[in-house]
């Protein structure tokens, strides 16, 4: 039998909402390969605990940022021989388990996840997917390990999510509502927060340097899709990080953005400050936060973040 563990985020939308009968049915289920660790640092005991007792998949009950931090934490748990993932996608948004799949939420999908253990038949679906590595290059911070980042526009529009979340919006919903908010108020044409002109920003690949000046919007992705049909990215190379770049006071962005959300612009849209590609490496020059997995992150004094292809991750989906 394939042993599993739990880490679960009371803190998450859907498991605040299923109060402690919930916690407590879970807990009966997985014994002593259930954890809710309150911080990083129990977090990295509770998986070095499930490494030696050989816990061969790891369900995080929770939302993005609750990956992120299984994520970050499971290299110095296990080595090289990572445990496989299932998420059950608690939280807010959930744009990872949107692309690699989820067993189902709660009880439900964590009972799918058990009998399929028992079973050993979990093996049936799985779904291979780079981490996104994140790492300072002043070392100000420890490398990061997570799947989706953004900087300018995006982390206003985040910003902006968090209004929605609090309002009750969450998933589809809300990510409709912050991309409406971003983009709307930079279109109505009184954009007297300065969206449009950007902030200053430099985005760099190994094999090209990027435009100069300030950008309006940057992403960074190792997922292969997103929710409700949206694909910012178009291009192609070698590598597993895909990336979107866009100059301040992007032209006519009131026309491009359709093909923008599609992946799918016009010739004039590359020559005109728009950029999109796959590498393996990405470089961002920030001198503002930036986004991962919806969490707000300094770029630090110097200012120079590396995104990177980090480890395989293999998702189970019973």
């Amino acid at each position: 039998m394939v042993r599993l563990g739990l880490i679960r985020n009371p803190k998450s939308t859907r498991n605040k909402a299923a109060g402690s009968d919930a916690r407590d049915r879970a807990a009966a289920m997985l014994g002593l390969y259930f954890a809710e660790p309150a911080t990083p640092a129990e977090l990295s005991d509770v998986l070095a605990d499930f490494a030696r007792d050989g816990v061969e998949i790891i369900c995080v009950d929770g939302g993005d940022g609750t990956v992120r931090e299984v994520l970050t934490a499971l290299p110095q748990a296990y080595g090289d021989s990572l445990p496989q993932l299932s998420i059950l996608a608690s939280g807010k948004t959930n744009l990872i388990a949107a692309d690699v799949g989820t067993p189902g939420p709660g009880l439900k999908g964590l009972a799918r996840l058990v009998e399929g253990a028992r079973k050993g038949t979990l093996g049936g679906h799985i779904r291979r997917r780079h981490a996104l590595e994140v790492s300072w290059a002043d070392g100000s911070q420890a490398p990061v390990l997570g799947m989706f980042a953004g900087a300018g526009a995006f982390t206003r529009g985040t910003e902006l999510a968090q209004g929605y979340h609090a309002k009750g919006l969450t998933q589809g919903p809300a990510v409709i509502a912050t991309m409406a908010g971003v983009l709307g108020r930079a279109l109505v044409g009184n954009d007297r927060d300065g969206w449009l002109a950007g902030e200053p920003m430099s985005v760099v690949t190994p094999d090209c340097n990027g435009p100069a000046g300030s950008r309006f919007i940057t992403l960074a992705t190792t997922l292969h899709r997103l929710m409700l049909g949206l694909w910012p990215f178009w291009g192609e190379g070698d590598g597993s990080v895909r990336y979107l770049d866009v100059a301040a006071n992007p032209a006519h962005l009131a026309c491009a953005l359709p093909r923008i959300l599609r992946g799918k612009p016009t010739r004039w849209m590359k020559r005109d400050g728009y950029r999109s590609g796959v590498t393996d490496r990405l470089t961002w020059g920030l001198t503002r936060p930036f986004i991962l997995d919806g969490e707000v992150y300094q770029p630090g004094p110097g200012g120079v973040v590396h995104l990177s292809s980090g480890p395989l991750i293999d998702f189970v989906v019973p």
